[in-house]
């Protein structure tokens, strides 16, 4: 038996990972959105502008992370089936 097969796939049939990441990235996306918004709203720049491109960006950004930690949950699942 060897102890390292193991070891090595632990990480590969992880179900909290994907999803903390992406909640990192979602808490990322929302503080720098927090800062631009300050940022641009000083600049005196419409709110109403500021919040459709920011809004657009978000859901374009978030998106792309959630299908992503999406494709990497399921590639897990679906690969364990396959690991001896």
């Amino acid at each position: 038996m060897n102890s390292h097969l193991g070891y090595k796939n632990r990480r590969s049939t992880s179900k909290v990972l994907p999803r903390l990441f992406l909640l990192l990235q979602v808490s990322i996306m929302l503080l720098l959105s927090y800062i631009s918004y300050t940022i641009l709203s000083a600049v005196d720049i419409s709110q109403n502008l500021i919040l459709a491109v920011l809004g657009i960006i978000n859901v374009y950004y978030f998106y792309k992370v959630y299908f992503k930690c999406r494709s990497i949950s399921k590639r897990n699942s679906f690969g364990r089936g396959f690991s001896t």
